[in-house]
């Protein structure tokens, strides 16, 4: 067999092996008698991001994680850098295999978020330092200039934000999937 060939082979076989842990990974988050897997009790957001790993396109730079919720687990992309929160979902049209994008502060935060650039309406549930819900509300596309947009701010300080597409964001509290 030539290098070449063997190159492609070993390739194949990472791609696969990295589908199939991914593939496992996911089915081992839904653990209840119910199917759905829920927030770990006693979690915390802070517990979630313990282990990021690289994001995929159209994420390219961003990392992801699993973020539990009352209701299952999600997985997200991470903005927790001042350029990544400010670009945010922009020009994004699909969330492939993505469930959301949760941004997160270093400390308590006011800021209010705009859908500039954003193509798809979104949910936006704003929660606090525990993961504990402070507001939430839907954002509707604005492809127009940011400044023609409105801005959507929760009604208290936050620590996180987590953005999902409209009509499939959770309630109650966020923190870390069950392992």
């Amino acid at each position: 067999m030539s290098r070449l060939g063997l190159a492609f082979a070993l390739v194949v076989v990472v791609l696969m092996g990295t589908a199939f842990f991914g593939y496992m990974l996911r089915a081992s988050l839904d653990d209840d008698d119910d199917g759905v897997a829920r927030a770990a009790a006693g979690t915390s957001p802070a517990d979630a991001l313990a282990a990021t790993t690289d994001a995929f396109p159209p994420f390219d730079g961003f990392t992801e994680s699993y973020v539990g919720t009352d209701d299952r687990c999600l997985r997200v992309v991470i903005a927790d850098e001042s350029d990544e929160r400010v670009q945010g979902l922009r020009g994004v049209s699909d969330l492939g295999n993505y469930d959301g994008m949760l941004f997160v502060f270093g400390e308590d935060s006011h800021s209010s978020f705009t859908m500039a650039d954003t193509l798809i309406p979104l949910d936006i549930g704003w929660y606090d330092a525990n993961g504990d819900p402070v507001d939430r509300t839907v954002m509707q596309p604005c492809p127009d200039a940011e400044v023609e947009c409105p801005p959507y701010a929760a009604r208290g300080p936050y620590r996180y934000a987590l953005e999902t597409e409209a009509g499939s964001g959770g309630g109650g509290s966020i923190g870390a999937c069950p392992s």
